[in-house]
């Protein structure tokens, strides 16, 4: 892993002022964690950092089955084993420090790892559509990003008329605005929300605006400001809806063709920090996968770490809390069936014997894989004979734990296994 830094190296535009402004507005962006920033390096740090915290933590579970009682009487080495686990599960979110204009600094704090991809984005004066599931925080990116240019931030949720983008005369012949217009017109940092769940001929009015860079207002025409910057947010790619997001109209594909689009995506360790509670946010994050590999149509949001978590430390129990953030609206059958798939699974032996593993605690197996055999013997017309039977992985996943060789009985657990999807 090794420490990066994204910089928007000063170039002079001589023939494009704007560029040149841009260059000027934003020239560094540092981030303060140790990981390179680009999306698909961090993501890979991270993988492998749970990674070895799965590793760990299952052969430490191990040792201490097998001291048992003797827990009190662990060596130092196994203490430490227990402190590094516990202190490489606290994985820290993006922290952000931007410089603008040379002197000031703004620092953002904690924030999504993709934020700088983003904000480079904005520094070419593009319009990005930003495309994530809810709650995965694109509204308060949007926020951020206008705080690091140093610019105001304007803001419109879905709209059913374009004259919640244009504004109107009104009966009296007063100017109605519109948060559009102030963006467009003074400059500024415009969120577009929800943009695929708009009417869609009300979006080829902005679609005009951002294709001529003016725009007809009910009292005269606006050019495009050099300072404003545009972000569409929306949970599909404007195709239509889907089995989620079933409220969602389909946009022209001239509208879509203006805008960069950027797949947003949760971030764990933001959501974890956020929380403040460890054990639930990992609780919470094994239902998500679980029903995001499924295509199960539930949402579990960040927002139910948050929540679940402050609830949780104000004295609610587990279980009412359970109901009300996370299964809320979804049948009794279908919450059964995913409590039921995230729990490990045990393996149990098929006959009396002498169990023998063939794999340890921490390794990946796949379905079917073979991860130990039992020796039997049967008689057949008075003789004995010795046979083997083969112990296979129910589905792809981790071992938690195994027996070791020793003799089992038929229906005895001999091996715990936790899915990979967990």
């Amino acid at each position: 892993m090794s420490t990066g830094k994204l910089s928007f190296k000063k170039k002079v535009h001589r023939d494009n002022p704007i560029e040149q402004n841009i260059s000027d507005i934003i020239h560094e962006i540092v981030p303060t964690f140790e990981v390179e920033v680009d999306d698909s390096e961090w993501e890979r740090a991270d993988e492998n950092l749970k990674e070895k915290i799965t590793t760990l933590g299952t052969k430490l579970k191990a040792i201490e089955e097998q001291l048992g009682s003797n827990q009190g009487n662990l060596s130092d080495a196994i203490k430490e084993l227990k402190k590094e686990i516990e202190n490489l599960k606290v994985r820290k979110p993006l922290d952000l420090i931007v410089k603008i204009d040379n002197s000031k600094t703004q620092d953002l704090g904690k924030q999504h790892f993709q934020l700088p991809t983003l904000l480079q984005i904005l520094a070419t004066k593009l319009n990005v559509y930003i495309v994530g599931p809810a709650g995965s925080g694109k509204t308060t990116a949007a926020i951020q990003c206008a705080k690091a240019l140093d610019i105001d931030f304007y803001f419109t949720g879905a709209v059913a008329s374009e004259f919640k983008l244009t504004g109107f005369i009104d009966a009296q012949g007063r100017i109605v605005s519109t948060e559009f217009r102030k963006a467009f017109e003074n400059g500024g940092l415009f969120l577009f929300d929800e943009i695929d769940a708009s009417y869609p001929q009300a979006v080829l009015a902005f679609n005009a605006a951002l294709a001529n860079d003016y725009m007809d207002f009910p009292d005269k025409r606006i050019s495009r400001h050099e300072n404003f910057y545009c972000i569409a947010a929306a949970n599909t790619y404007g195709q239509g809806a889907d089995r989620q997001y079933v409220g969602r109209n389909q946009l022209d594909a001239a509208s879509l063709d203006r805008f960069v689009f950027l797949d947003w995506k949760y971030d764990e360790n933001l959501e974890r920090d956020l929380a403040g509670n460890q054990d639930w946010s990992d609780y919470v994050q094994k239902i998500r996968r679980y029903i995001e590999a499924q295509k199960i149509r539930h949402v579990v949001s960040p927002r139910a770490s948050i929540f679940g978590a402050k609830l949780l430390a104000n004295g609610m129990p587990r279980d009412s809390v359970e109901q009300t953030i996370l299964w809320k609206g979804l049948d009794e059958t279908t919450k059964n069936k995913i409590l039921e798939n995230i729990a490990p699974k045990k393996v149990q032996a098929s006959r009396d014997g002498k169990f023998i593993p063939k794999v340890k605690v921490g390794d990946k197996v796949n379905e079917d894989d073979i991860i130990g055999e039992i020796k039997y013997k049967y008689n057949s017309y008075g003789r004995y004979y010795t046979d083997t039977d083969n112990v296979l992985a129910p589905y792809n996943g981790i071992i938690l734990s195994i027996m070791q060789s020793q003799e089992v009985k038929d229906e005895e657990v001999i091996a715990e296994i936790e899915s990979y999807g967990n």
